[in-house]
């Protein structure tokens, strides 16, 4: 017998549907850690918080059915990437007010890996996408913190609001 035919069916894992709804949950509470870390509350940045958290419920309940890594992988890249994008091209500190809990979701993206892999490994599936969200979820933190670090000027020089 190959190593196809021993594979287990498909399960659903309920580690990484709580991580999701914690990703969701850390998102829609962008006012309360706005307020918590004295940040000012930007529409635009709610807007993105409130969309990004409902794509994380889906996902959850997506991975609820043992689906829907996919989305979740899609999400995380376009989230980290947008918003170190962002940090860069407004400058220091607006990479922290567009997500001010950076810190608990770059965590939360890292944890997301481990039950996924797990997951993978006793079903006989590859686990390269979760190995690669892994290392890339771990990039995006140094580079994060490297912006921190330097709090770089900006493409644009926009003053950043008061709280």
């Amino acid at each position: 017998m190959n190593r196809a035919d021993q594979a287990h069916p498909v399960r659903r894992s309920l580690a990484v549907t709580i991580i999701l709804l914690a990703l969701s949950i850390t998102h829609l509470a962008y006012v309360p850690l706005a307020e918590l870390r004295e940040m000012p509350i930007l529409p635009p940045a709610l807007a993105l918080a409130v969309l990004l958290g409902a794509g994380y419920a889906y996902a959850a309940r997506l991975a609820s059915k043992g689906e829907g890594f996919h989305v979740a992988i899609n999400l995380i890249i376009g989230e980290d990437l947008g918003v170190l994008v962002a940090g860069l091209i407004l400058g220091h500190p607006w990479g922290e007010y567009l997500r001010p809990g950076t810190l608990l979701v770059l965590l939360l993206q890292f944890a997301l890996t481990f039950p996924e892999i797990w997951r993978r490994q006793e079903s006989g599936q590859p686990i390269v996408a979760p190995a690669r969200l892994a290392w890339f979820v771990l990039a995006c933190a140094a580079a994060f913190a490297t912006y921190m670090a330097f709090k770089p000027q900006g493409l644009w020089s926009v003053t950043p609001p008061m709280p």
